[in-house]
Formats: C-alpha cells, structure tokens, sequence
C-alpha cells in the first residue's frame, strides 16, 4: 500500500463574528506541517466543512493551496454534499482553487441502501476533476461502508484511497490485506485509539483531529513505527488514549458537537497557533473543559 503519514483535517479558525480568520488559518497550517505532517485536509468535519458556504469554503482552499503548494505537500478538499450535482459542483470549485483530491462520505439527509450509495459513489467518480478519497464515517451519515462495496470501487482509476472512521479495526485490518499489494492505494485510519494497531496492520497512515492539541506525539508515532520503534510508538499511543479518553469524558457531560470545538480551541490558544476556532453561538467554553484540555496539552507536551 501507499505510505502517506498524518493528513491533518484542519480546524478552520474564525472571527468573534464567525467569519473565516485567514491570518489565523495559515498559522494553524503552518504549525502542522513544520511539526512533520504529510498533508492538509480542508472542509472536513474537523473543519465544519457543511457550515461554510461554498465561497467560503473556495476562499479557504485557496489560502491553504497557497501554503501546501510551496511546502510541496498534497491538499485534499472536502466535497460533501447531500446531492450528487452538489458533490460535483464542490469537486470543480476545489480543483479551481488549488486541491490535489477530492474527499467524500455517503450523502446526507436520505437514507439508501449500500447499492445506491455504490451508484453514486460511481457517478462521481467518473465525474470528478479531482481524485477521490473515499470517508466512511457512520457517526455522521447513518451507514457504514460495505467492505464489498470498497473493493469494487478501489477498481476506478479515479478512487485512490479509504478513510475510515467506522472503528471496526476487523474490517480496516481486511482492508490493509486487500490493498497490501496495491502502491497506488492507500488506507488511513480515523480513530485515535487505533492509530497504531493500524500500522501494524500495513496502514498508510492516519487522519485524526485531535493532532490539533500537540502534532508532534502524533508525528512521532508514525516515525517510530516506521523506523521499527515499536516501544516508543506504543508509548506514545498510550499518550494518545489518555487523551482521548479525556474528550470522551468531555463529551458526556456535554454531547454537542462544539464540545471538541472548546477543546480544540483551548489547546490552540495555550499554544499560541490561532485565536479563535468558535462560532459567537457557541458560547463561553465551559471550565470542565479547559481542565482537560490542560491536561492533555501537560501530557503530549511531556511525550
């Protein structure tokens, strides 16, 4: 399979008003991809891509092309909609403004069956200006992805890889053997907790939002794996659940969305990359939550 390293769904920075911050948008690229990561991700959840029009999300592609283009790593663009014509629509903006590839998940709002979905994975296939990398993320659209399905798409010349965020490690395992002798596709991992036994399993690597707290323990794990450092890399993923554990924590008291928002904006701030990643309605970060995002910025600085 194709080796890639972090792709980084990035977090898109705002004003008090909830306009898009681009002076803080090119630092938070910056930060990622001198800590080491291998790719940027726009208008993804992580990035409250089906919040942003459009133009704005154009405009937020075209500032990050600017950055990725020098730094001579790829950018993906999101291209979720809820109707093919709109996913089409989104891949040609994209692809004006400087993406590499195109990232889609299962339509929103109906419900289809995995047929459908293949037929309308097909279309834009075909159809697209940009590569596809197909995103199965259940939590969000309803359904996960037939493992079927995946193989039968992999086929298209257009498709060029597979994100998962289902955590079904079984089926992301059968992936890694599937594609093992494929170096033109490659399969990422979207779950923290799994991020090593992944790699072990063959994975081209990981796109995970939480790397927004502290890159470097992230960037590190994937290094040492692939130098054969499984201590270290153990190590570090332990770092990682802890954390992760403490968002989970989070999102009990609090399951809104904005909840990882807060905590993602927290860290951000402590560490000097942006200002703002809030939209005005989402009020005043509640102190539980900036207990433990102290608390995970104190344990991945000390990794």
């Amino acid at each position: 399979m194709k080796d890639f390293g972090v792709l980084v769904p990035i977090v898109t920075p705002c004003g008090e008003s909830g306009d898009v911050d681009y002076e803080g948008l090119s630092n938070v690229c910056e930060d990622m991809i001198d800590a080491g990561c291998s790719g940027i991700f726009v208008a993804g959840s992580t990035g409250r891509g089906p919040w942003f029009s459009l133009e704005d999300r154009k405009k937020i592609c075209a500032r990050v092309s600017e950055i990725t283009s020098k730094k001579g790593i790829p950018l993906f663009a999101g291209c979720m909609a809820s109707g093919i014509e709109d996913m089409l629509e989104n891949s040609r903006a994209m692809r004006e403004v400087g993406a590499d590839y195109s990232v889609i998940t299962s339509p929103g709002y109906f419900i289809y069956n995995h047929r459908e979905i293949e037929e309308i994975f097909l279309r834009y296939s075909q159809e697209s200006p940009l590569p596809v990398l197909l995103y199965d993320i259940p939590v969000f659209t309803g359904m996960k992805l037939d493992f079927g399905m995946v193989k039968r798409l992999s086929k298209q010349d257009n498709i060029i890889g597979f994100k998962d965020s289902s955590a079904d490690i079984g089926r992301f395992n059968e992936l890694n053997n599937y594609f093992e002798s494929r170096d033109d596709f490659m399969v990422l991992q979207g779950k923290e907790h799994l991020l090593l036994e992944s790699l072990k399993g063959g994975a081209s690597g990981f796109v995970v939002g939480l790397v927004h707290i502290q890159p470097k323990p992230f960037i590190n794990l994937y290094e040492a794996y692939i130098r054969g450092d499984v201590d270290k890399a153990q190590q570090l993923q332990a770092n990682i659940i802890t954390v992760m554990e403490l968002v989970k924590d989070c999102f009990v008291k609090r399951p809104e969305t904005s909840t990882l928002f807060h905590f993602l904006n927290y860290c951000l701030k402590e560490r000097a990359v942006c200002r703002n990643i809030m939209m005005p309605f989402e009020g005043d970060c509640p102190e539980n939550i900036k207990e433990s995002a102290h608390e995970a910025l104190t344990i991945l600085n000390d990794v």
